[in-house]
This record gives C-alpha cells, sequence and structure tokens, in this order.
C-alpha cells in the first residue's frame, strides 16, 4: 500500500468555516485535525454584500487553517458556498483570501453542495441500500437530496438558512408571533415544489447533517432520561422530539433566555430558532417521523471528492458530474449518438495539439462534456442554438462540476459555431487570463470535431498529428465509409480550422489518412 495522503478540506460557510485534515489511502481516510470558527459571512449584509468585517473575519480563519494544514503537510482544497455564492462583490472576498492565504477558494452551485454534502453522508452512515431523503440546514441555505439505492435521483438547495432567516424574520433572535408566522408561510412556500417531487420518488430514511441539527440532536439527547452518547453520528431520533424542542425554544422571546439552554451552545443561542423552524417545517412537510444525525457533511464530502479526483480513493461507480451531463442532454432531447462521437473526436484532436504545443492539464473532462451539451439549446430553436446551450447550461444547476467549470462548459458550447470567441466579449471577459485561452482551445477544437461528424454517420474514428514546415496536420482515420462521406467531413473541418490556427498561431490542414485497421 503507498504511502497516505493528506489532504485539508475547507467548508466556507455563511455561519463557519470548518475545515478537516485527514490521511487518505485507498482504504478510506483518518482525521488528524477539525477546525470550525464562526464567521458569520451572511451577518449584516445589505443587497447581498459582504462586509467587511465580515470579510476580515473569514480570511483571519482561512490563515489560521493554512497554517494546521500545513503542520500535516496536507493539500489544501477550500469551497465556498451560499454567502459566497450570492454575493455582489464575491470577487473581491476570493481576491483577497488568495492575496492574504494563498488559497484559491472554489464557489459551488447550490447543487454541487448538495451532493458533495451527500457524498460526505454516505462515508458516515450506509446510504446504499433504499430511498434516502438527507437534508442539511446551513447559514444561507437548506441543501436537500434523495438517493435510491446509492444513486441520486434528487440534488437541489434552498435559500431557507438559519442566519439568512434568523435576519429577515427574528432579527438578533427575538421572537415575535407576526415574524414567527412570517417565517414559517416563508419556509412553506420555498420547499412546496421540491416537497412534491421528494413525495414522488418516496424515502425510507432520513438523515440529517451540519452544525442546526447536531445541536438539536444534542437538545433531544439530554432531555432523555439516558446517558449522552459517546458520538452523535447515526443518532436517531423522533420528529415530535423536535417538535417538543422547537416549543421550548420558541417559548423564550430573546436570546439571552436561550443562553444555558442545555445542549446548546451559546454562539447559536440566536440562529437556533431559525433553524429549529426550518427542520420543523420540513418534517411536517415531508411527514417524516424519524430521523438519523450524520457527523459528516460538506467538508467530508470536499474530502473524498478531492481524493477520488486524485485517484487516492476509487471513484465512485459512476462519475456524478458525467451522469448530470448526460441527464441534460437527454432532457434536451440531444442526438447523443452524434454528441458522444464528437466528444471522442474533441478529445483526439486535443490529445493531437498536446503532442506538439503545450496544453493545459484536464482540459478533456470539460471539452466533453461541452461536446455532449453543445446542442442542447435545440430544445429550444436551432436558429441561435448556440446561444440557448449556454443559457440552459449555466442555469441547469450541473452537480459535479465548480462554477468556474460551468461557465467554462457554457462557452465552449456557446462558441462552438459562429463567431469565436474574443477577449473583447463581455461574457468571455469574467473569466482570468488562462481560462480564457482555455475556453478558445476548447471551442476552436469543438468546432473542428464537430466538422468530422458532418455526415453524422460515425464515420471518422481516430485522429494523428504530424508538424510540416511550422504546420500542424491533422491526419483522419477513418471506417470505410463511401467517399462522399469522407470527403463531407473532412472538408467541413477545414473549413473549421480558423479558430485553432489563430488559437496556435500556425496553419492547420486536415488530411485522409485512410481506412482504420483492426
Amino acid at each position: 500500500m503507498s504511502a497516505p495522503t493528506p489532504i485539508a478540506a475547507i467548508d466556507v460557510g455563511t455561519n463557519s468555516v470548518h475545515m478537516v485534515v485527514a490521511n487518505v489511502d485507498t482504504a478510506g481516510f483518518t482525521v488528524l485535525a477539525t477546525e470550525k470558527e464562526v464567521v458569520r459571512l451572511g451577518e449584516g449584509s445589505e443587497n447581498d454584500t459582504i462586509t467587511g468585517p465580515a470579510i476580515e473575519r473569514g480570511v483571519a480563519a482561512l490563515r489560521r487553517m493554512r497554517l494546521i494544514a500545513e503542520a500535516h503537510g496536507a493539500r489544501v482544497r477550500a469551497v465556498a458556498t451560499s454567502a459566497v455564492r450570492e454575493a455582489v462583490n464575491r470577487d473581491e472576498f476570493l481576491a483577497v483570501a488568495r492575496a492574504e492565504t494563498g488559497i484559491e477558494v472554489e464557489v459551488i452551485s447550490g447543487s454541487e453542495e448538495a451532493r458533495l454534502i451527500h457524498l460526505g453522508v454516505s462515508r458516515s452512515l450506509d446510504l446504499r441500500r433504499g430511498s434516502v431523503l438527507t437534508i442539511d440546514i446551513g447559514g444561507g441555505s437548506t441543501e436537500f437530496c434523495v438517493a435510491v439505492n446509492g444513486k441520486l435521483r434528487i440534488s437541489q438547495s434552498l435559500k431557507i438558512g438559519a442566519v439568512r432567516m434568523t435576519g429577515e424574520f427574528v432579527p438578533g433572535g427575538t421572537v415575535t408571533e407576526a415574524g414567527l408566522r412570517r417565517m414559517r408561510d416563508k419556509i412553506r412556500s420555498t420547499i412546496a415544489p421540491l416537497v412534491h417531487d421528494i413525495h414522488r420518488i418516496g424515502f425510507d430514511q432520513v438523515v440529517v447533517s451540519s452544525g442546526t441539527t447536531e445541536t438539536l440532536a444534542r437538545m433531544v439527547a439530554v432531555r432523555r432520561d439516558a446517558d449522552l452518547p459517546l458520538t452523535f453520528n447515526g443518532f436517531d431520533f423522533e420528529a415530535r422530539e423536535v417538535r417538543a424542542v422547537c416549543e421550548e425554544i420558541l417559548a423564550t422571546g430573546e436570546t439571552g433566555d436561550r443562553i444555558g439552554m442545555p445542549g446548546l451552545e451559546s454562539k447559536r443561542a440566536d440562529i437556533i430558532v431559525a433553524g429549529v423552524v426550518i427542520l420543523d417545517e420540513i418534517l411536517r412537510a415531508v411527514r417524516a417521523q424519524r430521523l438519523a444525525y450524520s457527523d459528516y457533511a460538506l467538508r467530508e464530502g470536499v474530502l473524498v471528492d478531492t481524493a477520488q479526483r486524485l485517484g487516492v480513493l476509487a471513484a465512485e461507480p459512476v462519475d456524478a458530474g458525467f451522469e448530470s451531463v448526460r441527464r441534460l442532454a437527454q432532457r434536451c432531447s440531444v442526438d447523443m449518438e452524434h454528441s458522444e462521437h464528437v466528444a471522442h473526436l474533441a478529445v483526439r484532436i486535443l490529445r493531437a495539439v498536446g503532442r506538439h504545443y503545450e496544453v493545459e492539464a484536464g482540459l478533456e473532462r470539460l471539452l466533453t462534456a461541452a461536446a455532449l451539451l453543445a446542442n442542447t439549446g435545440n430544445a429550444v430553436s436551432y436558429s441561435r442554438h448556440h446561444l440557448h446551450s449556454y443559457y440552459i447550461i449555466r442555469n441547469a444547476d450541473l452537480v459535479g462540476f465548480d462554477d468556474e467549470e460551468i461557465e467554462v462548459i457554457a462557452l465552449v458550447a456557446r462558441y462552438h459555431r459562429k463567431s469565436p470567441p474574443r477577449e473583447s466579449n463581455e461574457d468571455l471577459a469574467r473569466l482570468d487570463r488562462d481560462r480564457r485561452h482555455d475556453v478558445q482551445l476548447m471551442a476552436a477544437i469543438l468546432r473542428i470535431a464537430t466538422g468530422l461528424d458532418r455526415s453524422h454517420d460515425q464515420s471518422i474514428h481516430e485522429v494523428g498529428s504530424s508538424m510540416r514546415d511550422g504546420s500542424l496536420v491533422l491526419s483522419v482515420r477513418h471506417d470505410g465509409a463511401t467517399e462522399e462521406s469522407v470527403e463531407l467531413n473532412i472538408h467541413t473541418a477545414e473549413s473549421r480550422v480558423g479558430a485553432l490556427e489563430e488559437y496556435l498561431g500556425d496553419s492547420v490542414s486536415i488530411r485522409d489518412g485512410g481506412v482504420v485497421r483492426n
């Protein structure tokens, strides 16, 4: 067995910043250290802006966590959720964090957050059999997943979190009848469409995670006439016990009245009102009677996901990202045989280019996703379908990719036809220089790959490359299809080499390399 790989996973949440450091090998992971700091990134903000003091608190927490990770020689991966995701000044926070800590914080979508939480929970409890509903109540949002026999069917995030609801309906933790009534109405209306989908699929088990539900599980436990468990992972309790705790909490009007309540941390005395009401309303809506607590959540999911990306842990049986991509493509009635073949050719061209030019590692996955989704816009209209594809991809809540990766995939699909991407394009300008170049290269390659299957008969199989007098020659091999089909595909592809020529600064030609021999 190879030496374990130390990894530090950081969750930059609305209420707290969490970190877990672990040694990971093929057998799993061993936790070396955990750290948590309450920073309240979403507190006191107006117009979805993270305040200066909140930025300072968040960056200071990251700085300290980086030092802990370095002490263990750990590779750091940090993800940000609701507060940063929705902030109009999120780029400011990310830039300050990068400059002062050296940590590149990824902003993940709500559905990706839900997927990662489920991945973490699945490492603490066995979710492989039956239908399992997981609920994670965070500071800015609540994440829901439904998995059937280990396969995700629902992965969704809703903007009802303990910090968000506190600021809107029980400011400072002060309970009023009017505020409580409006909060319950808001929660019910927000979850109603999702509850319908949950009931349609059904569930056998409910699992909850995060600090809010851990606190409620502890408050339930201390009210039982029994010793407290040594670990709350897998702690089983009933919805009626949650309601009893909820009534006790709501009987206190002010935050100070809750200080010292058995099982309640003083730091949560203000936001626990909103937290318990959110859980109570969800349990009522889905008609759940029992629930179990998972000690693992987002940060463990990030840890596992990172280890799988590095090849340290075995990947899941199905790549969640490509499963999501294929689901979207199928919903949009994409010709999958054609699109999968174009993706195959695009990867072959990328590798062919990479033999002679410097190509950024890791582009194959993004290029494949873009190729599979390039024609989703046809579901709206063939005319300008590349523009429709961009909108669909950008707003489809793909899982398995972070926010920037989804933007890159959408842009490559957007520019796979018509005008090529330019540095001056407004949508492209949002990316940094390296990512803009990635989009330009992948879009140029996708144009050629699409041309090589203009006949939609998948006759072109392989692509090789050579350099001749400073020019790139792509040699394509086919399956012996009709001469007209091969000629059409090569002719179409040759008419689309301009964007790649501009990117490489060299001429590009395509020649018939003959029939593939088995």
